[in-house]
């Protein structure tokens, strides 16, 4: 085992056994400078007339970045950085009402020095937090003249704005940089190659992302923590143009924290192929013209990507305060997650249960890239967290900024290097189903489903990325399947999951997200009823005048 890796588990264990803090052997250089500069400011940081912070964290984000792209056997571009972000949270006012929750301007990450040896990470703080604190002031001000105009229930009344937590200290070891460019060089090349044997493909590309990341955070509750990430993203991205002039596009992506879990190059560049080899197959499929409303069955990485994006990534399942609006804003963006008004309340198919397992490191004996043992805030994430039980919703994904219904933090808090701004996200993700079946009895019952229903044919979905990428029509008469293209889920939402026929016995998992998350779920999952109608409004191109190059 990497030695770097058995130490931070034992730290972490070491922690978990009741350990009160857990300090590296020496003094780390960048949480020694976060540590006084914060502190200085806490004890000098007040002006005439305004209310002193109550509340300071400052986070250095430390990042490695590589981009590797290859086309058609060649390297197309490559791109590296090393840089650090510094992220300020700054409150005024107390742990009930404070400068949190209302809509208005934020601060965006600023960049510090990269050496530990000089004056740049205090200064930069310094700067940050000056700034900071006198737009804390400002949103503090406007948010209690608000509040003075606005009735408050009792129960919103003694709703904090923001958790007291007891502090942690957690400090772990910087991953290695593990990035060899020869290699992948090499690597890109052979796989990429392989679309030279597809003349009919227009377009493709094979891109390695690495990103390596340390997080050091300290704060004036007495919280100090330093925490690694990785994510090692591969991809390969093909299109073709059907000869309606029909533009046709597929993308797989292989995400993991560790390169050790990539797939050889010879495994990686047979995924390709299949993936240009369907392409290719729905370039020569009918497009559908008739609307369908019956029994449809996701099988392989297409139920995960469906979960994902009904459930996940656009927060269902994340709990989020509502904002206060100041008269210049009137956005319904600022008004929360209703969804959690149904807790306790069945909102999908009783055979549906899902957690939260983002404390697991493991599962299966496979590692869970979507684990974290500290999340933003310094909240360590539940091992196992039911978040909707039997279709019944228990629970909600959640920070320490406290809503209606879910007052204290589960450890999901986390930073989205792309948006530059922390929030409330899945880890781990465990979605299983009490109806198990093996795919062969799910297909009969497929069959069964729609013979019930005087169907011609049924559908089932073998890809699905932003929408229906591979779909197969499965007829009655002789069992035959016939690809077609042109399709779209139109009605996919908590509604369709009310009704579920049953589910693979087997499970599969997949990470995703540029903050990784993984979810296990099954590996076949039967609706019994789901309209597949044409997508609107398909742009029909014109063919290129001359062929694409051999």
């Amino acid at each position: 085992m990497n030695k770097i890796i058995k130490n931070n588990i034992l730290l972490i264990i070491a922690l978990i056994s009741g350990a009160n803090s857990i300090f590296a052997q020496s003094e780390n250089p960048v949480i020694s400078a976060i540590q006084k500069e914060v502190d200085r400011n806490k004890a000098e940081l007040k002006m005439e007339g305004m209310t002193p912070p109550f509340f300071i964290s400052y986070s250095v984000v430390e990042m490695y970045t590589y981009n590797l792209v290859a086309s058609m056997g060649s390297i197309s571009s490559y791109y590296e950085n090393h840089f650090r972000r510094g992220i300020p949270t700054l409150l005024v006012g107390d742990y009930m009402r404070n400068n949190l929750n209302i809509a208005g301007r934020n601060f965006y990450p600023s960049t510090t020095s990269l050496y530990d040896n000089t004056f740049g990470i205090p200064i930069t703080i310094w700067r940050d937090l000056d700034a900071v604190y006198k737009n804390a002031i400002e949103q503090y001000r406007t948010k209690m003249a608000v509040l003075q105009q606005q009735t408050q229930t009792k129960d919103e009344e003694n709703l904090p704005d923001f958790e007291q937590v007891k502090p942690l200290n957690m400090i772990l070891q910087p991953l290695p940089v593990d990035f060899n460019k020869t290699y992948w060089e090499t690597y890109l090349r052979k796989a990429s190659e392989i679309a030279k044997q597809y003349p009919d493909i227009l377009n493709s590309s094979v891109v390695l992302n690495v990103r390596n990341i340390m997080t050091y955070t300290y704060n004036t509750e007495g919280s100090l923590y330093a925490v690694p990430s990785a994510l090692y993203q591969l991809s390969f991205t093909a299109n073709t143009r059907a000869d309606d002039g029909q533009e046709l596009s597929h993308t797989i992506f292989l995400e993991n924290a560790t390169l050790e879990q990539m797939p050889d190059v010879v495994s990686f560049s047979n995924q390709c192929k299949t993936t240009m080899e369907n392409l290719l197959k729905l370039k020569d499929a009918q497009v559908i013209d008739d609307a369908y409303c019956g029994p449809v069955l996701f099988e392989g990485t297409a139920v995960g990507r469906v979960l994902e994006q009904v459930f996940l990534s656009n927060n269902k399942l994340s709990a989020s305060p509502k904002l206060i609006q100041p008269n210049s804003y009137n956005n319904s963006d600022y008004q929360g997650n209703d969804f959690e008004m149904m807790l306790n309340k069945k909102v999908i198919s009783r055979d549906i249960t899902i957690k939260s397992i983002t404390g697991q490191e493991f599962y299966g004996g496979q590692r869970l890239n979507g684990y974290y043992p500290v999340d933003f805030e310094g909240i360590i994430p539940d091992k196992e967290l039911m978040l909707i039980e039997n279709g019944v919703l228990r629970n909600m994904l959640n920070g320490r900024k406290p809503t209606k219904k879910i007052h204290h933090s589960n450890g999901h808090t986390r930073y989205d290097f792309n948006a530059n701004i922390s929030r409330v996200m899945p880890g781990n993700i465990l979605i299983t189903c009490s109806q198990t079946f093996s795919n062969e009895e799910l297909r009969k019952k497929l069959f069964d489903a729609a013979v019930e229903e005087d169907l011609e044919f049924a559908y089932i979905v073998k890809q699905y990325e932003q929408g229906i990428n591979l779909i197969y029509r499965i007829y009655m008469a002789d069992g035959r399947e016939e690809l077609v293209r042109g399709a779209t889920a139109s009605d996919l939402s908590l509604k369709t999951f009310k009704r579920i026929l049953g589910a693979s016995d087997k499970e599969l998992m997949s990470s995703y997200g540029d903050v990784q998350m993984t979810v296990i779920y099954p590996e076949a999952l039967l609706f019994e009823e789901m309209d597949i109608t044409r997508i609107p409004n398909i742009e029909f191109k014109k063919p290129y005048v001359v062929p694409r190059p051999k």
